[in-house]
């Protein structure tokens, strides 16, 4: 009696949830796994440019194909322009909000954008911008090529990600094909903050390839084990 109620259409509709259920979350696990793989080869490859020693934009820099440079890091001289500046907005760091400012740099390279680092809200919201002005003359900036993104939004001079086509047509100069995130020779004063080391370890891919493993692991051992408690409850009941 028991076996054919685990026959009746509501248990076999149950389970092929049970069945569905552990071939998803199998899937899931392998999935991680395979992004485990794709961020630790990405990593790599960024931890092999920014060893490379520092260099001319244009020695650097593919101008053809920028995103052969990135994170490689650069030397950049030329003059700020702070009435040609944007700020990047919903940015975080240790857990402080504020924007990133981006500054427009000309020089005998050409014109290039500077992300110049972070100011903290507060800072930002005060409005005094002698706080983060750049140096005046000429100086020279080291830091990372950073490839341009594509803007969705943006508010007067607060914008959501640097964007070489929008800042091109913003401040009417024709940008470089990608910009520098500058760890050198940018703030005059304690304003904007150096940026950090990007974040390069093999975040939680490994961990939640693991949870899913077990949860697959759970299906396939517990259900089983369900239905034998069932049907031995049964075989009491009769």
């Amino acid at each position: 009696m028991s076996v054919r109620r685990l026959l009746r259409p509501a248990w076999l509709l149950t389970h092929l949830l049970v069945v569905a259920a552990f071939v998803v979350m199998v899937n899931l696990g392998f999935w991680q796994l395979r992004r485990l793989d794709a961020r630790q080869a990405h990593n790599a490859i960024v931890e092999e440019r920014m060893s490379q020693p520092v260099g001319p934009f244009h020695e650097v820099v593919d101008l053809v194909n920028p995103e052969e440079s990135a994170n490689r890091p650069v030397e950049v001289p030329g003059v700020f322009d702070p009435g040609r500046e944007v700020y990047v907005m919903n940015r975080t760091r240790d857990g402080l909000p504020g924007v990133h400012v981006v500054t427009l740099m000309e020089g005998g390279f050409g014109a290039v954008a500077v992300d110049r680092g972070f100011l903290p809200r507060p800072v930002y919201m005060g409005g005094e911008e002698h706080y983060w002005a750049p140096g005046g003359g000429e100086v020279v900036v080291t830091g990372w090529i950073r490839l341009s993104r594509t803007s969705r939004f943006g508010n007067g001079d607060e914008v959501d990600v640097v964007d070489i086509a929008d800042l091109s047509g913003r401040w009417g100069v024709a940008l470089l094909p990608a910009y520098v995130q500058a760890t050198a020779g940018a703030a005059a004063g304690d304003y904007p903050l150096r940026p950090q080391v990007p974040d390069l370890t093999s975040g939680p891919h490994l961990g939640y390839a693991v949870q899913w493993f077990v949860f697959a692991v759970i299906a396939l051992v517990g259900y089983p084990l369900v239905l034998v408690r069932i049907t031995r409850d049964d075989q009491l009941v009769a």
